[in-house]
C-alpha cells in the first residue's frame, strides 16, 4: 500500500499504531473471524489512505513531458457531507417515564445522563465517529467507570477487535482496545497499551490492562485480571451497511473509488491540455539553426531569423501548433456523469447542479430535494439508535453498580423505571408557520399536549411550563369567576 501524502499525520500515526499493534492482534485472533480479520485491517488502511489523500491513478507519460497529477477528493467532501447531515445536529438522548408518581426520579436520571453526555462531549465526537465508520466500517462506543467519573470513549476500527457469541451475534464476548504509546522502529522498543474485556462462562464480565512491546510481550501489568459487578461488556460496535452475518461492515469508500479515480484522472489529463495549449509548440521550416539558437520566449521579443543556407529555392518559416479544446464539451458531460454517479451513491444531493439553482423555494421543497439522504440516514440509525440507547443503559445501570463513579454528577440514586429514547434531526429549515398551525389543531383536538406544544415551540423548561400552566388555569378560574358576578 502506497501512502503518497506526508503532510497526513492521522493517516500515519493509524498505519504506526496498526504496525506495532500486529503481534497483540495474532494473539487474540481466534474463533469466529480468524485471519480475515488481519486482511480487513490493512484495507481499511487503504480505505483511509484514499479519503485523506485521493483515489490513485494511472498516470500516461509521454517523453520528457510531466504529466500533472491532481487528485480531486470528492471522496472525502461526500462523506464528510454524509456525516454532518447525519449528526451536525445532535440526537436528544431521552430518559422516559414508565409511571406516573416516577417522573421527578426519572428526571433525576435525565438530568445524571446528559451530564455525562455533556461532560464527554459526545455531541461534538459524533460527527467524527460517523465519517470514522462511514471510512473504516466500524466504530466502538465503550462506557468506562472509575472514581473519578464516568468516560464515554468513540474507538475507530484500527484500535480494537472484537468477538460475538456464535450463536447470537449481537452479544460482544471479548474486545480488545489496543493503542501505541511509544513509537520506535526497535520492536523491543516499542510500547503499546492494551484494554481487554471478556465473558466468562457464568455470564461475568472481567478486564485487564497493560503495556505491552512490539513483539506482544507484556511489559508492565496495569490492571490484572479483573472480575467486574458487569453482566455485560459496556461496549457497543456499529457496523457500516454490510449483509446479514457481515461482522465487519463496508466502507463508503469501496464503492466510489473507481468512480474517483476515473474523475482525477481525466481532469488531470485535461489540465495537461490547458498546459501544453498555454505553452504553444512552436516549429520552424528550413531555418537557420544558427538563428534560432536561444530565442527568447518572452512578451514582445525579437526575432531575427534567417533561412537556412541549403535550402536553395526555399523561405524559411515559424508557426505554433494551437490547441482548439474541441473535446471540452464531451469531457464535460462525462465529468458531470461521473460526478453525479458518486452523489447518487450516496444519496446526497448535488446542490451546485444547475438544475437545482432557483428552485429552492421552501421548507418542503428543500426537504424533497434532500429525500433520499434523509431516508438513507433514517437507514444508519437503524444501527446507530439502538447503540447510542445501549450505551446510556451501560451508562445508568454501571452507575448504579459503581456509586463512586455517578458522584461528580450526582448524589441521586437513580433507582426508576425508565425507557429510553434516541431521537434524531436534521440540518433542514421547516415551514414554521404551517407545522405550528398543525400541532395547535392537535392541541385542540387533544391529540398533543400544552406541554409538548410550549416545549417544542417556546423553548420552555418543564418547571417553566409547570408554572405557565398553573397561571393559565389561574387566569381561567378568575374570568370563571368574573363571569358568575356577571350573571348573578
Amino acid at each position: 500500500m502506497e501512502i503518497i501524502s506526508k503532510d497526513s499525520d492521522y493517516l500515519i500515526d493509524q498505519v504506526t499504531n496498526f504496525n506495532m499493534t500486529k503481534s497483540l492482534i495474532y494473539q487474540e485472533m481466534s474463533g469466529l473471524y480468524g485471519n480475515s480479520l488481519l486482511k480487513d485491517l490493512n484495507h481499511i488502511i487503504q480505505m483511509y489512505a484514499i479519503y485523506e489523500n485521493g483515489a490513485n491513478f494511472n498516470v500516461e507519460t509521454t517523453g520528457d513531458y510531466v504529466p500533472a497529477v491532481m487528485k480531486y477528493k470528492v471522496i472525502k467532501g461526500l462523506i464528510d457531507k454524509e456525516a454532518r447531515f447525519l449528526f451536525s445536529v445532535p440526537p436528544d438522548f431521552n430518559v422516559r417515564s414508565t409511571e406516573e408518581d416516577n417522573e421527578k426520579k426519572v428526571a433525576g436520571i435525565q438530568e445524571f445522563v446528559n451530564l455525562v453526555l455533556q461532560k464527554n462531549k459526545v455531541s461534538a465526537k459524533l460527527v467524527k465517529a460517523a465519517k470514522d465508520c462511514f471510512i473504516g466500517k466500524r466504530i466502538a462506543i465503550a462506557t468506562n467507570f472509575n472514581d473519578t467519573g464516568i468516560t464515554v470513549s468513540f474507538i475507530p476500527s484500527l484500535e480494537f477487535i472484537f468477538e460475538t457469541d456464535p450463536n447470537n451475534v449481537d452479544k460482544l464476548t471479548k474486545f480488545i482496545q489496543f493503542y501505541s504509546t511509544t513509537v520506535n522502529d526497535i520492536k523491543d522498543q516499542q510500547r503499546v497499551y492494551k484494554k481487554k474485556w471478556w465473558l466468562d462462562e457464568k455470564g461475568n464480565a472481567w478486564f485487564n490492562e497493560g503495556i505491552y512491546n512490539g513483539s506482544g510481550a507484556l511489559i508492565e501489568e496495569l490492571v490484572a485480571d479483573n472480575k467486574t459487578l458487569l453482566t455485560w461488556i459496556p461496549v457497543e460496535i456499529i457496523t457500516n451497511d454490510g449483509l446479514s452475518g457481515d461482522p465487519f461492515g463496508v466502507s463508503e469508500i469501496e464503492s466510489l473509488e473507481d468512480n474517483e479515480s476515473w474523475y482525477s484522472k481525466l481532469s488531470s489529463k485535461d489540465m495537461d491540455s490547458i498546459r501544453k495549449g498555454a505553452d504553444q509548440i512552436t516549429y520552424t521550416i528550413d531555418m537557420s539553426s544558427e538563428s534560432t539558437k536561444g530565442l527568447s520566449r518572452g512578451a514582445g521579443a525579437f526575432w531575427d531569423l534567417s533561412t537556412e543556407v541549403t535550402a536553395e529555392g526555399k523561405t524559411g518559416s515559424v508557426g505554433v501548433v494551437e490547441n482548439t479544446m474541441g473535446y471540452s464539451p464531451a469531457l464535460d458531460v462525462t465529468l458531470k456523469r461521473i460526478k453525479t454517479h458518486m452523489h447518487d451513491m450516496l444519496d446526497v444531493p448535488d446542490t451546485s447542479s444547475e438544475a437545482l439553482q432557483g428552485i429552492v423555494t421552501s421548507g418542503k421543497t428543500l426537504k424533497a430535494i434532500y429525500w433520499g439522504l434523509i431516508v438513507r440516514c433514517n437507514e444508519k440509525m437503524l444501527v446507530w439508535r439502538p447503540a447510542l440507547v445501549e450505551t446510556m443503559r451501560s451508562i445508568i445501570e454501571g452507575a448504579k453498580l459503581y456509586p463512586e463513579s455517578r458522584k461528580p454528577y450526582t448524589t441521586d440514586s437513580l433507582v426508576a423505571e425508565y425507557d429510553l429514547e434516541v431521537e434524531n434531526s436534521y440540518p433542514l429549515p421547516e415551514d414554521e408557520a404551517e407545522e405550528k398551525d398543525t400541532d395547535l389543531a392537535e392541541v385542540s383536538g387533544n391529540t398533543m399536549s400544552k406541554r409538548d406544544y410550549m416545549k417544542k415551540w417556546r423553548g420552555l423548561t418543564d418547571s417553566q411550563v409547570d408554572d405557565e400552566l398553573k397561571q393559565m388555569a389561574l387566569e381561567r378560574e378568575l374570568l370563571e369567576d368574573a363571569f358568575m358576578l356577571e350573571t348573578k
